[in-house]
């Protein structure tokens, strides 16, 4: 492992010391665990486009193509 130290704010610390008294996990864990679910959610694989963005019949259109977006005309 590797040390490194953040700042957290008096609620936070509150908050903290609370969860960890409440689950029995240590302070240094719950850290982990919160950091390991950002991580997590950060770099989550989001689903592919469906459209290629470098298709040749867009490049330089997309004013055009999104002048209609949402009108009656383009559904």
């Amino acid at each position: 492992m590797v040390k490194t130290s953040v700042y957290l704010d008096e609620e936070q610390k509150a908050r903290l010391d609370e969860a960890s008294a409440v689950s029995g996990l240590s302070q240094a864990s719950l850290i982990r665990q919160g950091i390991d679910q950002v991580i997590q959610d950060q770099l989550r694989v989001r689903p592919r486009m469906k459209a290629r963005a470098h298709a040749p019949e867009m490049v330089g259109r997309v004013e055009d193509l999104l002048d209609d977006l949402g009108s009656e005309a383009s559904a």
